[in-house]
């Protein structure tokens, strides 16, 4: 045989390995997919976890008026408005289908369905209702219908509570202005 062919067979024997290794180590960096808007939006939501309160923490005792929960395993974020009191209500945060969905428990006694945006980011979550909600006969039922939260930072947040009745919006948005309370 002849030395050069013997030198490049060698030479495709040493290198194909090394060719692979590159070409299967591109492949897997492929396979990883992006996180989605809906993913990091949810991912955000579970760092909120903790006690808020309506005022900056001063000295002296200042009351929980929300209260963040991962739960189920971290398949759901429980947010918790006025806890400990009677019109205490509970959202329930969790990706359904690739979408980040909410049912809120309002102490109006009706259960409405929201879901993100598209145009919801990490830092400023829009939620619309999307209709199924319980304890509603229809649409035109008195129920929370919007919602913005915006997310100013790792303390501070503003949420933005809007209704419907009869397919409009029922009064101006109820805006809360929220800081995380310390240890």
């Amino acid at each position: 045989m002849n030395k050069y062919l013997i030198s490049v067979i060698s030479l495709c024997l040493l290198a194909g390995p090394s060719c692979n290794l590159a070409l299967s180590a591109a492949q897997t960096e492929k396979s990883i997919p992006k996180e989605t808007s809906a993913q990091s939006c949810f991912a955000k939501l579970k760092k909120l976890a903790g006690d808020w309160t309506h005022k900056p923490v001063k000295a002296g005792k200042v009351m929980v008026s929300l209260r963040y929960r991962v739960i189920s395993g971290g398949s759901a974020v429980e947010e918790e408005l006025m806890p400990g009191l009677p019109g205490a209500m509970t959202s329930i945060y969790h990706l359904d289908n690739g979408s980040l969905v909410m049912t809120h428990y309002c102490s109006l006694g009706n259960q409405p369905h929201l879901k993100a945006t598209k145009a919801s980011t990490a830092s400023k979550m829009e939620f619309e209702c999307v209709g199924g909600g319980g304890n509603m006969k229809s649409e035109n039922d008195y129920h929370i219908h919007h919602l913005v939260i915006t997310i100013l930072s790792d303390g501070h947040l503003t949420q933005e509570w809007a209704a419907n009745k009869d397919g409009k919006q029922e009064g101006a948005a109820d805006k809360f202005e929220s800081y995380r309370k310390g240890p």
